[in-house]
């Protein structure tokens, strides 16, 4: 193939029951301000909250209300840049989620995971380099 995408994910869109409280979720494990938005017009308008990202070419996604797509304990599992996962892990619980896998190495220099469930019970994977 010659027309590659230069990444494999170009968008993420994790669903929320409870749109602000995903919203809060996130901003406090993560320790960043998600950007509001509004895709759409009308009866068609959908708000969304995307994750900040570094450049015009990082990927990035956002919390959605989970109107059109509800949130799975299965399926595709994403991870999160986390540049304080220890921080994150201490501060899970007390944002309503859950630690399912804890902070592992990865071989090499490429950082430790985490896998938390979100306040939907959705595993949202942590990577920091």
């Amino acid at each position: 193939m010659t027309n590659l995408p230069k990444n494999a994910v170009t968008w993420f869109s994790i669903p929320a029951t409870d749109f602000e409280k995903s919203i809060s979720f996130f901003q406090g494990l993560l320790g960043v301000e998600l950007i509001r938005d509004i895709h759409g017009e009308g009866d068609d308008a959908m708000p969304f909250a995307m994750f900040p990202k570094e450049g015009e070419d990082g990927v990035s996604g956002a919390v959605t209300p989970a109107d059109r797509i509800k949130p799975a304990a299965g399926g595709v599992l994403i991870y999160l840049a986390c540049n304080d996962i220890d921080g994150a892990l201490e501060r899970v619980d007390s944002l309503g989620g859950a630690l399912l896998t804890p902070k592992t190495p990865l071989p090499g220099d490429m950082g430790d995971i985490a896998v938390v469930a979100d306040c939907d019970g959705t595993p949202i994977g942590l990577h920091q380099v």
